[in-house]
């Protein structure tokens, strides 16, 4: 069962949509969790959220980046 080039790039910028998302959330997450608490233990869990959202965004970011090449590789267009 193989696919086309097309909708590979479609499901590899689906996905990387879809970490983009989980990235922002966990980013939210931690940023009210900073904003509400006054230092201490629970500030370090905020900014132990927002750390954590930067690996989704490079995974997504890592994603959208090969659906790009990808897409510009099969138009025959230079890349690199």
């Amino acid at each position: 069962m193989s696919t086309t080039p097309h909708k590979t790039e479609r499901k590899q910028l689906s996905a990387a949509t879809r970490l983009f998302m989980l990235a922002a959330g966990l980013f939210a997450v931690g940023l009210v969790i900073v904003l509400l608490v006054d230092g201490g233990t629970p500030w370090g869990v905020g900014v132990a959220f927002m750390s954590l959202a930067s690996v989704p965004l490079v995974a997504g970011l890592a994603l959208s980046g090969t659906a790009f090449v990808s897409r510009r590789s099969r138009k025959g267009k230079p890349f690199a």
